[in-house]
């Protein structure tokens, strides 16, 4: 199973819908949480529609600000436990797994009011000790070195969030891809980025999918990037090579010297010992012969 989570900053534009579209052909989440849609439950319900997933939950845009929204798939079971402006806390069961929580976030952009989304998350860690991850657009920073260009971001801000995520016995999964997720004023002498958007797990969901990564996508029509969280990404472990004698070596003057010296140096060992000793020996002649082509 995979999620998308996004800031798409307004999901009434046809090129944003366009985009989503594209991103889940490529991606194939089952799951997608926005942020700042900036539409009513009207629009979110025909944009479930187009992009073909069975069902969607959403909290009202209110003014021009703010408005979340969640789809999903058929696959697994989803249920909602809790929302607000700022969050959609559900769960998500799946008969091979198990069950685990999700928090689709959306943090005041107002530096006066993070505090309030600290003590939300605190809250909402308290709820249960099942698998529980956090994913969206924070609106905040950990680190000074999550923001480039710009004035410093506040130490009491820094010290705040950390100390939220730690309380709460979150770890951020880190990220393939871009460093920072949003950005203002490119090209200019005033283009900022910032790391904005994340995700993060407690020990128990880490155990649950051990092998889950984040990507954060390089395209976008917002400022913010998306992010993709691949719940079982397949480490590649290479195949044990299997020998392959090639037809046209036969023609080569040196495969017979090959082949007759290595039988030769194995004089006193049994049959199997010498054929593998000859394989190693020609893939040995063979890949230089290659190189040499």
């Amino acid at each position: 199973m995979s999620l998308l989570a996004w800031n798409c900053r307004g999901l009434g534009k046809s090129h944003t819908v366009r985009f989503l579209k594209e991103t889940i052909n490529y991606y194939r989440p089952n799951i997608i949480f926005l942020s700042e849609t900036l539409v009513k439950n009207k629009r979110v319900a025909e944009v479930c529609k187009k992009i073909g997933f069975a069902d969607y939950f959403a909290i009202d845009a209110q003014g021009h600000g703010g408005g979340l929204a969640l789809f999903w798939k058929n696959e697994g079971g989803v249920k909602i436990n809790n929302s607000c402006s700022n969050y959609i806390y559900f769960e998500v069961s799946n008969d091979q797994v198990g069950r685990w929580r999700y928090t689709g976030i959306y943090g005041y952009p107002e530096r006066r009011r993070r505090a309030e989304v600290w003590e939300m998350i605190r809250g909402l860690s308290q709820h249960s000790t099942s698998p529980w991850y956090v994913i969206g657009d924070f609106n905040d920073l950990m680190f000074d070195t999550e923001k480039r260009g710009g004035s410093s971001h506040p130490r009491s801000l820094l010290q705040g969030f950390s100390d939220t995520v730690a309380d709460c016995g979150l770890i951020d999964l880190g990220f393939e891809g871009e460093c920072f997720t949003w950005e203002r004023c490119r090209g200019t002498d005033l283009w900022i980025h910032e790391r904005l958007d994340r995700g993060l797990a407690n020990r128990e969901w880490m155990e649950f999918f051990p092998n889950a990564t984040v990507k954060v996508v390089d395209v976008s029509t917002s400022n913010h990037l998306p992010l993709f969280l691949d719940l079982n990404k397949k480490v590649y472990v290479p195949k044990e090579k299997r020998f392959r004698f090639e037809n046209i070596w036969i023609h080569e003057k040196d495969c017979f010297n090959v082949v007759n010296n290595c039988w030769m140096d194995m004089e006193r060992r049994d049959l199997m010992q010498k054929l593998a000793q000859c394989c190693v020996k020609l893939e040995e002649w063979g890949g230089g012969l290659v190189k040499e082509m």
